[in-house]
């Protein structure tokens, strides 16, 4: 669940605060697709990512002392600033592996993602080609992360969108390339507090409305105290204060040295100051539909005294800037 859709389960909210909101969905949007990609700017995240939610031997034998971070725009053909990926070199057991994240925060599923995941790895075996020649490549382990309310309805391996062949000496013609999903919405809210991580935590503030949020203060702040890695820490501040739009959050180290109670009232304050923040830029925003409403209404009354005084439609419309359309609607109401 978005930031958005967060805000619309506060039953405290009245419609009319609902409706003001409405016009600041895109830039929470733009900040919340941001936070998460700087979320995994952080190894110690990745690594949580990797131990709590990827259940495979090769994830206990990874060096994450030597987690390397890779610049996404030299490696994608067609990069673009929207996508929103994440690439980590991995080396365990003498072997070399790359982790491809990507974020996905659309509203809709997309029913193309096994293609986009081919896509995007092909360009980064050409891209590791291009550095150098080798008879065998490392291993591209691609996750896809994604937030949204529908369930994830894709499926996870290409030859699972390619039609099967009649003649079965054509299936070994298929591609096949599997990527592991990472589906926030289908975790139970029990099963992420049992975890009791950093990431986890994230994870679970996805699903929480506002009422249910602030019954769950104590138990992040428990977690928030447990994490010994300030880096760890300073990643979630960061990410909690774009997820909620506002500076006003505790910085690192008042949050490291504080004791659990004052965790937990720290972020409760955090919240209350967030809501009225919010309340006050719906209100703003509210005002400015408002004057651009009576504008129109202002353009109408004047297309309609015009009509009154027998002025050509193509006339009122230049004058006005009223589409003709509306000017002839306008006419039987003169």
């Amino acid at each position: 669940m978005d930031s958005f859709t967060f805000l619309f389960k506060n039953p405290f909210l009245s419609p009319s605060l609902m409706v003001k909101f409405l016009f600041m969905k895109k830039s929470i949007i733009r900040n919340y697709d941001a936070a998460y990609k700087h979320l995994f700017d952080y190894p110690g995240m990745v690594r949580q990512l990797l131990e709590n939610f990827i259940a495979m031997d090769w994830v206990k034998w990874v060096d994450y002392e030597k987690l390397e971070k890779i610049n996404a725009s030299f490696i994608r053909k067609n990069y673009k600033k929207k996508e929103s990926d994440v690439i980590y070199k991995l080396n365990f057991q003498d072997q070399t592996a790359y982790l491809y994240l990507l974020l996905e925060f659309q509203s809709t599923v997309d029913p193309n993602m096994p293609f986009r995941i081919q896509s995007y790895v092909n360009d980064f075996y050409e891209s590791i080609i291009k550095k150098e020649k080798k008879d065998r490549y490392p291993i591209i382990f691609p996750v896809v992360i994604y937030n949204g309310d529908k369930p994830w309805n894709v499926p996870d391996n290409i030859k699972d969108k390619i039609e099967v062949p009649k003649d079965p000496k054509l299936l070994p013609y298929i591609p096949s390339l599997k990527y592991f999903k990472v589906i926030i919405n289908e975790f139970k809210k029990e099963s992420l507090l049992k975890i009791r991580s950093i990431l986890s935590s994230i994870f679970l503030i996805e699903q929480l409305d506002i009422k249910d949020f602030n019954t769950q203060l104590g138990q992040l702040a428990k977690i928030i105290k447990e994490e010994l890695d300030p880096d760890i820490i300073e990643a979630f501040q960061n990410w909690f204060q774009r997820f909620i739009e506002s500076e006003e959050i505790p910085d690192i180290q008042t949050l490291i040295h504080a004791n659990e109670k004052e965790v937990n009232t720290m972020f409760a304050m955090t919240v209350e100051k967030w809501k009225k923040q919010l309340e006050k830029k719906g209100e703003k925003r509210g005002e400015k539909k408002g004057e651009k409403r009576g504008k129109i209404e202002g353009k109408i009354e004047t297309a309609k005294n015009m009509l009154q005084k027998k002025y050509a439609i193509q006339t009122i419309a230049e004058l006005t800037g009223l589409p003709l359309n509306e000017i002839k609607k306008l006419i039987s109401k003169v």
